[in-house]
């Protein structure tokens, strides 16, 4: 990989990385404060629209403005076209929001959510203010403006939430948080990114732009749709409290993910896409990511389905325990994220039409599934998701094998050591479990036992990852020195 871009993305990993997981780990802390002040209807009741607002963000975060990244000269007439384009959908989206909202609250049969969902789908407009910012910053790999937008939101989003549970508002706490939050945040962002749009507007280049972004949208939104498809469903049939133990479940390996492997998806879709004239090189960014992205999350996840009943009753309280088993499901759902990794590639390669087929294919499993095993309780639609996941891996490894030439033989050779050293670490941890009573003890031993045996693994097996890493490490504390 070229030196410069290779530096240049670490950096970038490094800040989004920073972004992630300093603002993940602050949000983490906040929502165990909140979910201690709230209860599980209330976070059922956010559930039933997170759908809807995902959708939309869709929209105005992963469409024009991911052509945008992902061209190789872009002018300030395309990014203000897109600018605008992204402003007047984001006024449709909210006036379509506003109108369907009655019927929304009829079909989950909640007359809450009429103004709940009138009120938090104004973050969509909010959003679109911002999100040619945000492209601006992806595709100059300077996440450490983004760093600040994020923390900004999430320290506004902690205050207001906080505040307003304590004092008893209940599901607003989080709504107004929301809103609040992403105001502050993109304000800060028109504050760091100094590009701002011009009055013109090209329908020429939103056309062009439109060609590419189309089909990413079109994948983005059956991700978007069907990974929230639990939650439409769960709500449909079950009670908002059955929803928000769904929800709460969800929401630590999620965290952890967005952390970790979604900051490197961040920054290796504009790095890919740098590579897009070499194949040679988007292979070699390809392997490295996907390493990366599994050697750091397989043991975090191991460890969560191991130690997620002590975890849910010292943070959260037994009010929760019902969480639990969704917990340890979902951190089996989260296995495959690093995978994804492989249709940013074909993406960065030009191949949008591919992956939305892909994706096509994989929604139709999804929600074939789904359906078929939703009536017999949550787990089994949760155990779909899995086997969808499952298949929609191996047909994504199909064409990354024909058009960037690394099949599933390498892709199981990457990856299988620290899937196996995280397996043992996690039987032994487990063990853990039948020989000390007290919480509080058990899950600090568990957690320094585990670090201690993943780490000491790396080394004796030799794990190319952990080298890595260390030297990164090595090298910036040289630097710092």
């Amino acid at each position: 990989m070229n030196k410069s871009i290779k530096e240049q993305s670490i950096k970038g990993f490094g800040w989004k990385f920073f972004e992630k997981a300093g603002t993940q780990i602050i949000s983490m802390i906040i929502q165990i404060v909140l979910a201690r002040l709230l209860m599980p209807e209330d976070y059922g009741l956010i559930g039933y629209l997170a759908l809807f607002i995902s959708i939309s963000d869709v929209f105005l975060k992963q469409g024009f403005t991911t052509a945008l990244i992902q061209k190789k000269d872009i002018s300030n007439k395309e990014m203000s076209s897109v600018f605008f384009i992204n402003i007047g959908m984001a006024f449709a989206i909210y006036i379509l929001l506003y109108l369907l909202a009655p019927f929304i609250s009829s079909f989950y049969s909640e007359p809450k959510l009429i103004n709940i969902m009138r009120v938090l789908s104004f973050s969509v407009v909010i959003g679109a203010i911002g999100a040619v910012h945000s492209a601006v910053i992806a595709k100059n790999l300077d996440f450490k403006k983004g760093f600040w937008g994020g923390l900004v939101n999430t320290v506004t989003y902690g205050i207001i939430g906080i505040f307003l549970a304590s004092v008893g508002f209940g599901v607003w706490a989080l709504v107004m948080g929301r809103l609040i939050g992403l105001f502050f945040e993109t304000v800060v962002l028109w504050k760091l990114v100094k590009w701002r749009p011009e009055a013109i507007f090209s329908f020429r280049s939103v056309k062009r732009l439109f060609d590419f972004s189309s089909k990413v949208l079109g994948t983005n939104l059956l991700n978007t749709l069907f990974n929230n498809i639990n939650s439409l469903i769960i709500g449909r049939i079950y009670t908002s409290t059955d929803l928000g133990y769904y929800q709460r479940g969800q929401n630590i390996p999620q965290t952890i993910m967005t952390s970790i492997d979604g900051s490197m998806s961040e920054v290796m879709y504009p790095t890919f896409a740098l590579f897009q004239d070499n194949k040679y090189e988007l292979r070699v960014a390809l392997r490295r990511s996907m390493k990366l992205s599994m050697y750091l999350i397989m043991p975090i996840l191991i460890g969560l389905i191991i130690t997620a009943e002590p975890l849910t009753i010292i943070l959260l309280t037994r009010k929760w325990l019902p969480s639990v088993k969704y917990m340890k499901l979902m951190c089996v759902i989260c296995m495959f994220w690093p995978l994804s990794a492989q249709i940013h590639a074909l993406n960065a390669l030009g191949l949008s039409g591919i992956t939305f087929k892909i994706s096509i294919f994989e929604k139709c499993i999804t929600l074939t599934l789904v359906l078929t095993l939703i009536k017999y309780g949550v787990i089994y639609a949760m155990i779909g998701n899995i086997i969808s996941s499952i298949c929609n891996f191996f047909i994504t490894s199909f064409y990354v094998k024909k058009y960037i030439n690394y099949g599933l033989e390498e892709v199981f050779v990457d990856l299988i050591k620290p899937i196996i050293l995280a397996m043992v670490m996690g039987f032994i941890v487990n063990i853990l479990n039948y020989m000390i009573s007290n919480l509080y003890i058990l899950l600090f031993i568990q957690i320094i036992v585990g670090i201690i045996l993943y780490f000491g693994g790396s080394v004796i097996f030799k794990i190319d990852s952990f080298y890595y890493i260390t030297a990164i490490i090595r090298k910036q504390i040289c630097k710092e020195i």
